[in-house]
């Protein structure tokens, strides 16, 4: 069966009329319906009638058992048939749909299932694999882009991706966002490209790269080598222009069609012109009384012939009918485009015409509004009113900064994303180009350098209260709080490194290490500190150095020690890291910031087996914290104590420093620290032959990892009940459990602490000699296709007493 066959009702009908032998004429004869009615079958263009979708079950001879599915298939969301389907009933597949990040859409796309049909077409052939929408800004790349990879998800059964670059100004971050977007976990020291090629390996998916203009120089060999190395991935990307690499088909994405300057328009031809479509449907959704009629017709022709059928540029304008008629719209209109029929137009003529557009859409906007317009441009990646009130309080006065962000808003400047909300607030954003123009809007002011400083200040403040709540009971919603922000956090981070601030760099990179030890891949957080480490700015005090220092330290801490073997071999990275940390620590007679490097020196060395410099580091950590009067990195330095007397095998003395680690932790309601001498609590049980307390103290752990949504943490305490199900003699359980790691781990980023992956690979090592293999394999199967929560709901319905 070739590629394209069974994976939609209109390519499985024109393959089955071909079989049968039959044209479209003799079809269409057939149905008693029109040919064009069968071409838009077979495009999927439409669907078909109740009645039609009978007449088709006899005319391709559908068994009578077989009818009323073919009949759902026919007139139901084809789109959700599965990759792998059967060519003769596909309606008899498996209704499980391959995997897809794709954003929602909240508005219909006018006029494209011509361009929807051909890109669709384009990703089903198994000869090509790099598809490039091409086009002006405002053409409606990236809406196509996503409508065209829904059509085409059957095809994929890995699943459909999508990855947003307009946010990225840092070309080395292109291949960690791709590794993000797919789930992947940092598993290995190799480069974010090459992650990419083993983690894709033979799988079939489709990657959608939108918006790769800006860092085209290295989207396009990233793009060459994932075509080179895995066979299977196919990708389709939006830019202004072309990659040039080796394969690519180029689809440029037409304008709208409109009405021909010199021919006459009327409501029968209205229909036939997806511009004038658009128009109206977008004029109604500010104007629900707005319609075409013989009288406005010419008009909206007009209105949109000028915008030469540039989707953005027609919703931009179509979104002033809110205050004026079409009559009174193109009046405006022409005096403020400079348009003419003489060939003032040079080879960006539709950039050219969306700025003006743009510019128009601007200029009608009252002072403040403009103000607020170009202020808004210093976000990346969106907004939402609490941060944008945050940062421009004090530049409105006749209205509010919500008030004129919803005036924004209706006219079409700004957009609310549907399924991404900010710790319950609707989240905003522009346009890529709209925010292009806006920031030249601001340039033009001369008032980016204090915007931009605006910003930072913001999100310092931020990232330093969110660092002290994300060990407590409110982590989910700073961990969601910090993931949705990540691009407005990122963007704080280079501004800062740009301008040379004290110690701004320094102080958001230092709250930010949670941020990336848990929402973000590890990978950049190293490589952002090392950026950090290595500026040499005059202003850069003491203590900013020691902050840039203590995050590199933790992050390696937490960070697979495989991806760390060679940056903590004693004598080398390590020794230099933390022989500066303690010295400039000493210096400023800091310390809490001595005790932090301490601590990080510690766990870090621990790993390494280098126990006796470890207990040197944790000692003397402990001794400071204590002065301090701290519970929370006392509870937490004496669990870094009981961790590297298990690493010692010195399993009483553990116990003892997880029992005196509890208290403090439980006090201050750090949940995810307390949650790990809870499973160590639980493991120790497990070999002291307590199954009843092991059960209680890992299910209490699960618990509290649950509740925050600590997904290391909850994988790891899944592995300890499989060790407890295991030693109590439930051999089949424990081997589910474990299946589902090994699925939780194929497909998302999620790991394990070092003492916690040992722990599961004896487990999985050992079960492999209790049962025989066709048990195991259907326990490990079954095990695969639970989800993590079902893990957990399974685990904390375990009885005390197995």
């Amino acid at each position: 069966m070739t590629k394209e066959l069974g994976y939609s009702f209109g390519t499985w009908m024109r393959h089955r009329r071909k079989t049968l032998d039959l044209t479209q004429p003799e079809l269409a004869e057939r149905l008693h319906c029109s040919v064009n009615t069968i071409k838009k079958l077979e495009t999927d263009a439409r669907r078909p009638s109740k009645q039609l979708a009978e007449l088709l079950a006899v005319q391709f001879h559908i068994p009578e058992e077989q009818r009323s599915l073919f009949i759902e298939y026919a007139r139901g969301d084809w789109q959700a048939v599965p990759g792998e389907t059967k060519e003769d009933s596909p309606w008899q597949s498996s209704t499980k749909t391959p995997r897809k990040n794709l954003p929602a859409s909240t508005t219909s796309l006018v006029g494209r299932e011509k361009e929807i049909a051909n890109v669709r077409d384009y990703l089903e052939r198994a000869n090509l694999r790099l598809v490039t929408l091409i086009g002006p800004p405002g053409i409606g790349k990236t809406r196509l882009s996503i409508e065209s990879a829904q059509v085409a998800l059957p095809a994929f059964p890995d699943g459909v991706f999508f990855v947003a670059l307009a946010p990225l100004n840092d070309s080395s971050l292109v291949a960690p966002a791709i590794v993000q977007s797919l789930g992947f976990v940092t598993t290995s020291n190799l480069p974010a490209t090459q992650q990419l090629i083993h983690g894709i390996g033979d799988k079939r998916m489709l990657l959608v790269l939108d918006n790769c203009e800006h860092l085209i120089e290295d989207v396009a060999p990233l793009v060459s080598n994932l075509l080179s190395a895995c066979s299977h991935v196919e990708i389709l990307a939006t830019s202004r222009e072309s990659l040039r690499v080796s394969g690519e088909w180029l689809y440029p994405v037409p304008t709208l069609d409109v009405p021909e300057e010199s021919s006459s328009i009327d409501m029968e031809t209205a229909s036939k012109f997806p511009a004038l479509t658009l128009f109206a449907e977008r004029a109604r959704a500010v104007r629900p009384d707005f319609t075409l009629t013989a009288d406005n017709v010419g008009t909206v022709s007009a209105i949109c012939g000028q915008l030469d059928g540039l989707p953005l540029a027609i919703e931009l304008i179509a979104a002033r009918m809110r205050l004026m008629s079409p009559q009174a719209l193109l009046e405006r209109f022409k005096d403020r485009f400079i348009l003419s029929a003489d060939g003032m137009r040079p080879a960006s003529a539709r950039q050219k015409t969306l700025n003006n557009a743009i510019a128009w859409s601007y200029n009608l906007l009252p002072a403040e509004e403009q103000k607020l317009f170009a202020y808004l441009s210093v976000f990346s990646g969106g907004f939402t009113l609490e941060s944008a009130e945050a940062i421009l309080s004090g530049t409105a006065t006749e209205k509010s900064v919500p008030d004129l962000v919803a005036s924004l808003l209706d006219k079409s400047l700004l957009q609310r994303i549907p399924d991404r909300e900010a710790y319950g607030e609707p989240h905003y954003t522009m346009l890529v180009t709209i925010q292009e123009f806006a920031r030249m809007c601001l340039n033009e002011m001369g008032e980016e350098m204090e915007l931009r400083n605006r910003h930072l200040a913001y999100f310092i403040d931020l990232a330093e209260k969110g660092d002290e709540e994300m060990h407590g009971p409110n982590q989910t919603e700073w961990l969601n709080r910090f993931n949705t922000m990540s691009d407005n956090l990122r963007a704080a981070l280079e501004w800062a490194l740009k301008s040379g601030g004290d110690m701004k760099a320094e102080r958001l990179l230092f709250a930010l290490r949670d941020l990336w030890f848990m929402g973000v891949h590890l990978s950049e957080g190293i490589e952002r500190a090392k950026s950090v480490l290595v500026r040499k700015y005059p202003a850069q005090t003491a203590s900013a150095r020691l902050k840039a220092l203590n995050t590199y330290l933790y992050l390696l801490w937490f960070a697979p020690v495989s991806t760390k073997a060679d940056p903590l071999n004693p004598g080398t990275e390590l020794a230099s890291i933390g022989e500066e940390a303690l010295h400039l620590g000493a210096q400023l007679n800091d310390r809490r910031g001595i005790a932090f490097t301490l601590l990080f020196l510690g766990y870090a060395v621990a790993e390494q087996q280098s126990y006796a410099l470890a207990h040197s580091y944790l000692d003397q950590s402990l001794e400071i914290w204590r002065s301090l009067e701290d519970e929370t990195y006392t509870g937490l330095t004496l669990g870094a104590l009981g961790e590297l007397a298990m690493y010692e095998h010195k399993f009483a003395h553990a116990q003892k420093l997880f029992e005196q680690a509890v208290p403090p932790l439980r006090e201050a309601g750090k949940h995810s620290y307390l949650g790990i001498p809870l499973r160590r609590l639980g493991q120790l049980a497990i070999l002291q032959g307590e199954p009843s307390r092991a059960m209680a103290l890992i299910q209490e752990s699960l618990q509290l990892n649950w509740t925050i949504r600590d997904y290391d943490g909850i994988c790891s305490c899944v592995a300890a009940m499989g060790a407890l199900c295991a030693a109590a003699g439930q051999s089949v359980g424990a081997a589910k459990l474990f299946g589902v790691l090994d699925a939780v781990f194929e497909f998302t980023r999620y790991g394990m602490m070092p003492l916690d992956q040992q722990e599961y690979e004896r487990g999985v090592s050992e079960l492999r000699g209790q049962l025989d293999d066709a048990t195991f394999t259907a326990a490990w199967v079954e095990g695969r296709t639970m989800t993590l929560e079902q893990a957990v709901a399974y685990s904390l319905e375990l009885p005390t007493s197995l």
